[in-house]
């Protein structure tokens, strides 16, 4: 039974942290925080999930992992030529809309936030490793794949958080039709462009 309530308390650690992760950064992030959040003290928080790093590993992998499993299975649907270049590039986009969580612990640590926790870009290696595998023979010979990609990841990022303002002064972000079909628009642009 404890072992049980210790599983299910530690989920209340991890989901209280991430959702302040997400609002603050684990920089601005304390474990008494953590802890108010999930209704325990702080010790509490330490018992269970070790230290603030650990939990924030804890956070970085469940969100990487769910993101990978969906792009896995959309590169598993889709044909190793440009348009599945294309498809995929919109799958994320339209997961990243759907998950903005996940591309706000990335902003933060676009802005030096969690610096010091140095195994996180690790969790992406396999995945865009194999992206560009797949794809290498859809592009140019001289187009830096992996490079294109990151480039597609800032600027979704960018766009979920920051969006862009219009011909009319507007900031719009993708809850905006005409702004994401136009974005959308944009990056199928810019990855046909790569297949010249």
């Amino acid at each position: 039974m404890a072992a049980q309530e210790d599983a299910e308390e530690y989920e209340l650690v991890v989901e209280a942290a991430g959702r302040l992760f997400v609002q603050l950064g684990y920089d601005g992030t304390s474990l008494q925080m953590i802890g108010e959040v999930a209704g325990m003290s702080a010790q509490r928080v330490s018992r269970l999930a070790q230290d603030k790093r650990h939990v924030y590993l804890e956070v970085m992998t469940r969100y990487a992992n769910a993101e990978a499993a969906h792009m896995r299975g959309v590169m598993a649907r889709v044909p190793p030529d440009i348009s599945g270049l294309v498809a995929l590039v919109d799958s994320y986009l339209d997961y990243s809309v759907a998950h903005p969580q996940l591309r706000a612990l990335w902003v933060h640590r676009w802005l030096n936030d969690a610096a010091d926790v140095q195994d996180v870009e690790q969790l992406y290696r396999p995945l865009l490793a194999a992206v560009v595998e797949m794809f290498r023979g859809a592009v140019r010979a001289d187009y830096d794949l992996e490079l294109g990609l990151w480039n597609i990841i800032w600027i979704v990022n960018g766009f979920v958080h920051v969006g862009v303002v219009d011909e009319e002064g507007i900031r719009r972000f993708a809850d905006h039709p005409p702004t994401l079909r136009r974005f959308r628009a944009y990056m199928h642009d810019m990855l046909e462009r790569s297949a010249l």
